[in-house]
């Protein structure tokens, strides 16, 4: 990711050129960030690094691929001008180094040095640079940053590591599950302003209307909704709500996003057998990052963004980030805003190159109202009008106020143990009230409506401690991981029903009733509970090209389920549940890597109440095969993955034959299918391709009616691109145009006649880097991001009676400013 910062050399050759360079470097000395404009006035130096040596593997390619590849690797970040990489080549590195030996491998026959300016940071330059330059010669030209490891920012959309498949910095060619990861550069790009916007682009994912991500982070992974409470959203590898109304993620807080696909509870724990979404928090940097950014849109919608991030000292041993946005919006339902308010300031502190200290902290609030779900009979054949409002604006509302705080700690006590430690808490206050469709009368127009009323919080306080121990016995290199994890979580929960007056036209409403509430009754229930887990993991490398991976989990379960409705019945669960993984890689030395692998997963069954016979139910328990192909050639910004698997939850409740009112665990789900996804960087050109085919279908249940049906949401096809191109090599300097398309096929409604039509929908994007060709402004670009272009009407549908209708043409225009 480029960040503006400057080549001395070429600043100074600029500022003799161009008073309007003075003019900028004199206005950001007067903008409140003290300690980085220190640091840019101050002269570079180099600071000592403890040795020790790391097995690496790293292919031949050009400078800036290996850098990047090194960076991620090792942990470094590296710091270096475009125009010192360019045409440049590297032999790459395979063995065992010091970081320093690494360096002067990777660097040998391109006539560069290198120095460490921070513990973490090492400045790439030609020799005799650093002192060529003028000390307060930094501020005009464009330096690419390159790696943070596994979490921080990546140049592109091909990100070449990943941490949540094992908890560990690992290459996605080494790693034998599918992941994809959505890169900041792609967030930006395609203009997503939620992480269900954000995975539009992703095989295998599949989400609710847009309606319903304004409040919610809802998704299908494989054919499994992964958001159920607190099994499958995850923030920086914990888990994070206790409830998945808990109010949505803001985009703009992400550096990115991994979704790890298939059954993973081997390292975390409960989890839908689908997979997880891990969204990666902005972090502080070492380098300046100042960014200010006004939205405009359809609807109304106005947005204001900020990020300031850099270092607080000299030497970099404190560095910050701060993030925060305000949006005031309204939507194409009438009287439903999209307002928000998000801050999340973050502090790191680094005294060397072997610890790293860093507190990430967010307060969230979301002011809008719930899209209440409608009948399929109703929306199918567009009875209903897609702007229409059915609740009352005097009552309806969905206010959540959310706030989280937690640390991370990470101590390499030498080349061999690295310790890490993260703690987080996390709550959320929600307050939601609406109306509910109830059914048209016989003449169209007239609708009956009911009356949710809730009042929610949810707690959650998570940590997860463990030692990596990096080593070998003879040809095989050990990454080894031990660890333990814990999850407290509660959700207190009053709901209340009542009556309200029709909506007399739902062509020409007229709003103005006032619902009455039996606040006498509460449906609401006080939820808690626990869960700790044990887990280990080795992968194992054998002669740098076979790779196992093994690994197992133990887990304690206990929930507590206090219901509010009359006699306050009391339900406790406690289990317990083994889970485990192996996996076989092996990397060719053309970049092809063909993996497979069996893993498992497992769901408690809380709150459900007893079987007939009083007993509790066992957790569902979900196992995966896959055997997938990753291409990764050397030297090219190009990764291609291809997979296959079959997913299969056992244990799923299904009514009883001898009394229905009960439940028996003798149902199964089942999901088989294959994915295809494309990453690719070439110069000016970005791409994403993916396709997914999904079979997920109920195959054992007691009501013969599901037998053989589709699960709800999941098309069989899902197929997507995206592509953009800078048009700078036809002489329009700092212009750029992307278009994507997404194709669903028809989905599935679990005991309904009809289907829901697919839908094929079309995304575009141009933007103008403003200063490209006007240097004085440079840093300003504008952007127009369309989502939905050509105005498709679409629908989802979770069930017979919970449809809604997809978002239209949505426009929004962004001005940055990046200094």
């Amino acid at each position: 990711m480029h960040v503006g910062v400057n080549d001395a050399a070429e600043a100074a050759k600029r500022q003799r050129r161009s008073g309007a360079a003075w003019l900028l470097a004199t206005a950001a000395a007067f903008l409140p960030l003290p300690a980085a404009a220190q640091e840019a006035a101050s002269p570079a130096r180099s600071v000592s690094v403890p040795g020790g040596a790391r097995a690496y593997a790293i292919g031949p390619g050009t400078l800036a691929q290996t850098l990047n590849r090194f960076a991620e690797a090792s942990g470094l970040q590296l710091v270096y001008s475009g125009a010192v990489t360019e045409g440049r080549s590297s032999r790459g590195l395979s063995g065992t180094f010091t970081r320093q030996q690494a360096l002067q491998r990777l660097l040998a026959g391109t006539g560069l040095s290198y120095r460490f300016t921070t513990a973490a940071t090492v400045t790439i330059e030609r020799p005799g640079a650093a002192l060529a330059a003028p000390s307060d010669a930094i501020a005009l030209d464009t330096i690419d940053v390159q790696g943070s490891g596994p979490f921080g920012a990546v140049s592109g959309y091909v990100a070449s590591a990943s941490s949540s498949a094992t908890r560990t910095s690992t290459p996605l060619v080494e790693t034998p599950q599918t992941v994809s990861v959505v890169t900041r550069e792609q967030l930006v790009t395609t203009g997503a302003s939620s992480v269900a916007e954000a995975l539009a682009y992703t095989p295998g994912v599949t989400s609710q209307s847009p309606a319903f991500s304004r409040m919610a982070d809802d998704f299908m992974v494989r054919g499994f909704n992964v958001a159920g409470g607190n099994f499958g959203v995850l923030r920086d590898g914990l888990k994070l709500q206790s409830n998945v109304y808990d109010g949505s993620q803001e985009a703009y807080g992400l550096e990115r996003i991994e979704v790890l696909r298939g059954a993973a509870s081997v390292l975390y724990g409960q989890l839908s057998p689908g997979g997880l979404v891990n969204a990666i928090s902005k972090r502080p940097t070492t380098t300046p990052l100042r960014e200010v950014q006004m939205e405009l849109g359809s609807y109304g919608r106005r947005q204001l963004a900020a990020d300031f991030g850099g270092p607080l000292t000299q030497d970099g041993a404190w560095s910050y980030r701060l993030t925060g946005l305000i949006r005031d919006s309204d939507n194409w339902v009438h009287h439903t805003p999209d307002n928000r308010r998000y801050i999340a300031p973050a502090l790191t502190y680094s005294p060397n190159a072997s610890t790293s200290f860093t507190i990430l902290g967010n307060y969230q609030q979301i002011r809008t109202r719930f899209a209440a779900p409608m009948p399929a009979a109703n929306t199918l054949n567009g009875q209903i009008p897609r702007n229409l409002f059915i609740g009352e604006p005097g009552y309806d509302r969905y206010d959540s106020d959310s706030y989280m705080i937690g640390y991370m700690l990470d101590h390499a006590f030498n080349d061999t143990f690295r310790l890490r430690h993260s703690l987080r808490y996390f709550a959320a206050d929600v307050t939601w009230n609406y109306l509910t469709f109830g059914a048209l009368a016989a003449n169209g127009r007239t609708l009956t409506r009911g009356v949710s009323d809730r009042t929610e919080r949810s707690t959650g306080l998570t940590s997860d401690t463990s030692l990596e121990a990096r080593f070998q016995t003879g040809p095989v290199a050990h990454t080894a991981l031990i660890g333990i994890d814990y999850y407290r979580r509660t959700y207190d929960t009053h709901r209340r029903q009542g009556t309200v007056a029709p909506l007399a036209d739902i062509y020409a409403p007229v709003y103005g009733a006032i619902p009455v509430v039996n606040y006498g009754r509460d449906n609401g229930s006080n939820n808690r509970g626990n869960q700790t887990g044990i887990y280990f993991q080795d992968q194992m490398k054998i002669a740098d090209r076979l790779i196992v991976l093994a690994g197992g989990r133990f887990d304690w379960s206990e929930a507590n389920v206090l219901s509010y409705r009359p006699g306050n019945a009391v339900f406790s669960q406690t289990d317990t549940a083994f889970t485990g993984r192996l996996g076989l890689v092996y990397v060719f030395d053309n970049g092809l890597a063909p993996y497979a692998s069996f893993s498992q997963s497992f769901t408690p069954n809380v709150g459900v109440g007893l079987s007939r016979l009083g007993t509790l139910f066992k957790p569902s328990r979900g196992d995966q095969f896959e055997v997938g192909l990753r291409y990764q050639p050397a030297g090219t910004n190009l990764m291609l993955s291809a997979a296959v698997y079959q997913l299969t939850q056992r244990n799923a409740l299904t009514p009883d034959p001898v009394d229905p009112t009960y439940s028996v665990q003798t149902g199964e789900t089942r999901s088989r299918g294959f994915e295809l996804e494309a990453r690719a960087q070439y110069g000016a050109l970005g791409l994403i391709a993916a396709y997914s085919y999904t079979d997920a279908r109920v195959t054992r249940s007691n009501d013969p009616r599901e037998i053989g049906e589709r699960v709800d949401v999941v098309p069989y096809h899902n197929l997507s691109a995206w592509a953009d191109y800078d048009l700078t090599a036809f002489g329009l300097r700092g212009l750029k145009i992307g278009a994507g398309a997404r194709y669903l096929s028809s989905a599935n409604i679990m005991g309904y006649a009809a289907d829901v039509p697919g839908r094929v929908l079309v995304d575009a994007m141009l933007s103008y880097d403003v200063g490209a060709a006007y240097p004085a402004l440079k840093g300003m670009e504008f952007k127009v991001n369309a989502w939905n272009l050509l105005d498709e009407k679409y629908l989802t549908c979770a069930g017979a009676t919970g449809c809604r209708y997809g978002e239209p043409r949505t426009v929004r225009f962004t001005l940055s400013y990046r200094w």
